[in-house]
């Protein structure tokens, strides 16, 4: 699937910026996770050093061959990685990592090139590193030794905050006197954590989730058979990432079986479940942070069916698989403060990103937990 028929109206709105040639120095692509941010930069800037294009890149030329592969010169991937204590002026990036985060981001940019959905993960990466930023401020106002504009994405732009926030201030200071035939685009789900006078030097551009018949299209042309996508479709609520992730489990009826119980661990009061709980999750989110995090999700999907069955929406295909633990759970708390139980599942997440120590992070969402489904207000204790 090409990306104008992912989000036609987002497509429309970058069309017309290159053909009204009107192309800005700094956007920020904003929307929630799964809409097709990261797949819409990658073409945005293929379009921009497209050599034939009509209304979408020709995809035939050398300049989209070589942007289909993410081997372009005029394209520069900026992803979070991991801190390191070679962060000098003069250090790169790359010179940090060990040989095992080294070959995992080369070949995570190669797998990106193949997959536009492919989400580029290196383990203990918890922020845009000041060294790759002072890398690209080194770099950037070089003269490009090729014809076209230099893209530069920025994936997760939100952890350039993260910390004292240097990362930002050294990107500020580019935003502040571009450089010309360059753009910089950065993507993030969490436009709230960006500074606020990174956003004002940016153009945002914000993503809608995608619909239900796009995700499907997307799960059957990477062969999820037509029951299945369905299913997944509608359960996916338009994030494309948490549609592919769930299409890779053994069966969707495992699945929220483990989610069941899941769901009961962490509502009831139990000295060794708890105990438990905490143990494989800290675990979890050391060895397989994407495991920890997509764990979280579907914790997140779930109570957000307990809202709309609260709401008398029983009948809906989203849940047909759930509605009795959702009613059963609904008789039960009939007073809980199920969007402070959304936010304390996103807190928990936003840990993992922060490098918090984890199991005080878990201690908190139980605790906070048995508050919320009394509807009374969460104690944290982080």
């Amino acid at each position: 699937m090409i990306f104008s028929d992912l989000q036609k109206n987002i497509w429309e709105r970058l069309y017309r910026i290159k053909t009204n040639d009107r192309v800005g120095s700094s956007y920020c692509f904003s929307g929630p996770m799964g809409s097709g941010k990261e797949y819409a930069a990658i073409e945005f800037g293929k379009l921009l050093n497209c050599e034939k294009f009509d209304k979408t890149p020709c995809n035939k030329c050398s300049s989209c061959f070589k942007f289909k592969s993410l081997q372009h010169p005029n394209i520069k991937i900026i992803v979070p990685l991991p801190s390191s204590a070679k962060s000098n002026k003069g250090s790169g990036p790359l010179d940090g990592l060990n040989q095992e985060d080294l070959e995992l981001l080369t070949s995570s940019i190669i797998n990106k090139g193949k997959d536009p959905f492919y989400k580029i993960n290196i383990p203990n990466a918890r922020r845009i590193t000041i060294s790759s930023i002072r890398d690209l401020r080194r770099n950037v106002y070089l003269k490009s030794q090729t014809s076209g504009r230099k893209v530069i994405l920025i994936f997760d732009a939100h952890l350039l905050s993260d910390g004292a926030g240097e990362s930002a201030n050294a990107l500020l200071k580019i935003l502040e006197e571009p450089p010309k035939n360059t753009t910089l685009i950065l993507v993030t789900d969490k436009r709230s954590m960006l500074l606020p006078t990174i956003l004002s030097r940016c153009q945002i551009i914000n993503f809608p989730r995608l619909s239900p018949q796009t995700v499907l299209n997307i799960l059957e042309n990477n062969g999820v058979e037509n029951k299945n996508a369905i299913e997944i479709a509608s359960l996916s609520d338009g994030n494309i990432n948490l549609a592919l992730e769930l299409s890779k489990q053994s069966t969707l009826q495992q699945t929220f079986s483990e989610l069941e119980e899941l769901i009961k661990l962490i509502t009831t009061l139990n000295q060794n479940g708890w105990r438990k709980f905490i143990e494989n999750f800290s675990m979890m989110a050391n060895r397989k942070p994407e495991e920890f995090k997509f764990k979280i999700y579907m914790l997140q999907l779930w109570f957000n069916f307990a809202y709309s069955n609260r709401l008398g929406n029983t009948d809906s295909s989203k849940f047909v698989l759930l509605v009795e633990s959702l009613t059963a759970f609904n008789s039960a708390f009939p007073n809980a403060d199920l969007a402070g139980i959304n936010k304390i599942l996103e807190q928990t997440i936003e840990s993992l990103i922060r490098n918090y120590y984890t199991p005080l992070t878990l201690i908190n969402l139980l605790i906070s937990m048995q508050r919320l489904l009394k509807g009374k207000e969460p104690l944290s204790i982080l």
